[in-house]
């Protein structure tokens, strides 16, 4: 019987399951081989592993008639990795002072949550920023914050950019987009939604006994649904909130970030050497569109 099961003919589900996991193998060994293909100082030379923070380079901030003062320091970069991380920080603070303005309550999240504890700022091995934000909160920021952001930040949904689509089961319903950078993604892809270097805003809502539901954002669809699926966070795990550096700023983080930390990676606080840094395909000093007509 045993051999028998062996040659039995795969039902097409698990068919479509065992070839997706090969597809899926090739891939990562691929990665693997790429990143570690690159010299290692090459790699950790496009790290900057105490930059300057940002508050020393510039400031950002509210003014006494409620207006934002936070001018564009992208240029202080001495790095193409440090420059998106300044365009990034720069976006997040400007988001920060209007959340505190309306009451709207949000936190970092997987590898900015990450950067914050182990960094005090950015993930140099991240490309964007991630927020938690309850579903609650993201209407109101809609209502009564949106209209506030500067006209270098545009505010990407399916409602403002008839191009973008949210990926299904990520909760990913919004982000936050430097207009003036270039995150090439489209480029390399071909698709025509905005594209500058992006603030991620995860929407969580909650089930019926108020654990906020944390949905796996991973662009591919199906490691969102079958492999990780929704993550269930207790609300004493995020509140009260507390404060950490990121970059300078003080800024919200859940109560229980180590348990949250731990859960995303583990040992959460070893330095993966031999990953590549991130942003070494982006432009921080030019939009998609400046690329192209080059």
């Amino acid at each position: 019987r045993y051999w028998k099961n062996l040659t039995r003919p795969l039902r097409p589900k698990r068919k479509l399951v065992a070839l997706f996991l090969l597809v899926l193998t090739v891939w990562l060994l691929g990665t693997k081989t790429l990143s570690t293909s690159l010299p290692h100082q090459l790699r950790l030379q496009q790290i900057d592993w105490q930059p300057i923070p940002y508050t020393r380079l510039g400031k950002c901030e509210s003014k006494a008639d409620g207006s934002i003062y936070c001018p564009d320091i992208r240029s202080k970069g001495s790095t193409s990795l440090r420059r998106a991380q300044l365009v990034l920080t720069r976006v997040l603070r400007i988001f920060d002072i209007i959340s505190k303005k309306h009451g709207i309550k949000y936190w970092l999240c997987k590898g900015t949550l990450l950067g914050a504890v182990r960094h005090s700022g950015h993930n140099p091995f991240d490309d964007d920023v991630d927020i938690c934000i309850p579903k609650i909160d993201y209407q109101t920021f809609i209502k009564s914050g949106v209209s506030e952001l500067p006209e270098d930040i545009f505010f990407q949904t399916e409602d403002t950019d008839v191009h973008y689509k949210v990926p299904p089961q990520s909760g990913m319903l919004g982000k936050l987009r430097d207009t003036k950078s270039c995150y090439k993604y489209c480029l390399h892809s071909s698709c025509k939604h905005a594209d500058g270097l992006m603030i991620d805003m995860l929407v969580l809502e909650k089930d019926s006994d108020g654990n906020f539901i944390e949905l796996f954002s991973h662009t591919n669809w199906f490691l969102r649904r079958f492999i990780y699926g929704p993550i269930k966070r207790k609300e004493s795990d995020v509140f009260p909130l507390i404060e950490v550096n990121f970059d300078g700023f003080l800024v919200p983080a859940p109560r229980e970030w180590r348990k949250i930390l731990e859960s995303y990676y583990g040992d959460f606080m070893s330095i993966p050497y031999g990953k590549s840094p991130a942003f070494l395909d982006t432009d921080a000093l030019r939009s998609c569109e400046e690329i192209v007509k080059s």
